[in-house]
């Protein structure tokens, strides 16, 4: 027996979804993401589809990796202790290839280079705090190159998405790694998932993974589910909500995230603001 068609999205939550997916998700393209991917993996490409290719290599994933996302629960250290990872990577590999890195059993030698980089910058390593994420996260391209002799993050991640569909296992992995939160190994996720356009061949269960809920996810909520609504809602469950509305739109729910993201950070700024600023946006919503 045929399910009956769900009713139509109230308008306002369709523009909602449309507006942040189309106009904002450009503008998180072109103001940040693209040009984080230039500065931390020193790379350059024409448009979204020729990073595949770069980040297929194990050196760039990585340098995306500790360039974007491995500090970002670390404040105003966050900038500091990437710049400092990235040096110690590129004076690692001054003497020693790539793959003869991947080859060592763990990644003792790069927590050796980014201690001797932070003792040059007068910087603390924060061996507590640090490295779980320096040396987890080389180990994890170690890992991978064991099993594919390349050794790539962003290549592994699409490879088991090609071939399973599923991306629970390569969220469970990098969650794993100390240091590393949820949110960070999300939004590393989504924009992998961007990047190798490959959010339709994920299973609609494990879309949760690369829906990043944050303090704007919270505060869209309201605007864009139309449920009932409770603060204690895990994450997981708001980001299945908001993906199965999205699906409902008619939109990719990676870009509505990259533009809930935009709208967020460049324009309402402070969380007290959002209604104001929501309602700015889509004047008919009440």
């Amino acid at each position: 027996m045929a399910h009956p068609a769900p009713e139509p999205l109230d308008p306002n939550i369709t523009e909602i979804y449309q507006v942040f997916a189309g106009e904002f998700a450009d503008k998180y393209l072109d103001s940040y993401l693209l040009p984080q991917l230039v500065k931390s993996t020193k790379e350059a490409a024409e448009d979204l589809d020729d990073w595949v290719a770069i980040l297929d290599e194990p050196t760039p994933s990585l340098r995306m990796f500790y360039g974007s996302y491995a500090y970002s629960r670390r404040g105003k250290d966050r900038d500091a202790f990437s710049r400092i990872t990235l040096k110690a990577l590129d004076v690692l590999l001054e003497t020693k290839p790539i793959e003869n890195l991947l080859e060592e059993a763990d990644g003792t030698a790069f927590w050796d280079a980014f201690v001797n980089q932070c003792d040059q910058a007068g910087i603390k390593p924060s061996e507590d705090h640090n490295r779980g994420i320096v040396q987890g996260i080389l180990e994890l391209s170690q890992e991978i190159f064991r099993i594919d002799g390349i050794g790539s993050i962003g290549g592994w991640i699409a490879d088991g998405i090609e071939k399973t569909g599923h991306l629970e296992p390569q969220f469970n992995r990098i969650v794993d790694i100390r240091g590393v939160g949820p949110k960070s190994a999300s939004t590393f996720l989504r924009d992998i998932v961007l990047i190798y356009n490959l959010e339709q061949k994920v299973a609609p269960v494990d879309r949760i993974h690369f829906q990043t809920i944050d303090r704007w996810a919270r505060a869209i909520a309201p605007y864009c589910v139309p449920e009932p609504q409770d603060d204690r809602m895990a994450d997981w469950i708001v980001a299945g909500k908001i993906n199965k509305y999205a699906r409902r739109a008619r939109v990719s729910g990676i870009r509505f995230n990259l533009g809930l993201t935009y709208f967020g950070q460049r324009i309402v700024r402070e969380p007290d603001m959002f209604p104001r600023e929501i309602k700015k946006l889509i004047p008919s919503l009440r």
